[in-house]
């Protein structure tokens, strides 16, 4: 460290320190007020400019979008719909979602509620649902044959001799 010279108000020349060793050196300010001031006015005008810039380009699709000509109407003559399939909401759809769900549903009921064949050749047939409940009821489940794992004994039970 070399030794620095300062000029008090006694007009002493010393090692950087005085005579009781505090130091007489400082900093000086390094905060430069007027730049910060200065940065400060040119960041709200930047703000203020791209603001400006926004709200001129917003204006300028709303315009843009008015001048162009709306789709055309599914209902209007000469309009094709497209191709099958189509799918639901589509333009040219017969149906609304929940026309379709109705109708679904209305064929699961009737097939859960009625008899017909499944596989005739087989001589498989479907029954109505609560019928097949009254059946359980009157002759329960089938008995399974017991298997390997059934005659078995129990994990941690002791085999008595």
């Amino acid at each position: 460290m070399s030794d620095t010279v300062i000029h008090n108000d006694r007009n002493e020349t010393t090692g950087g320190r005085d005579a009781d060793g505090a130091g007489t050196l400082h900093e000086p300010n390094t905060v430069n007020i007027p730049s910060v001031v200065m940065f400060l006015v040119a960041l709200a005008a930047a703000v203020v400019v791209v603001a400006l810039l926004m709200w001129g380009l917003l204006h300028y699709f709303d315009k843009r979008k008015a001048q162009e000509a709306p789709p055309p109407s599914p209902l209007a003559p000469g309009v094709r719909a497209p191709p099958e399939p189509r799918l639901q909401g589509a333009p040219g759809s017969v149906s609304s979602p929940a026309e379709d769900i109705r109708r679904f549903r209305e064929q699961e009921d009737q097939m859960l509620n009625s008899y017909g064949w499944i596989d005739q050749q087989s001589g498989i047939i479907r029954i109505p649902i609560e019928q097949a409940k009254k059946m359980i009821e009157q002759k329960g489940l089938p008995a399974t044959p017991p298997g390997p794992s059934q005659g078995a004994a129990a994990p941690g039970a002791e085999k008595k001799r």
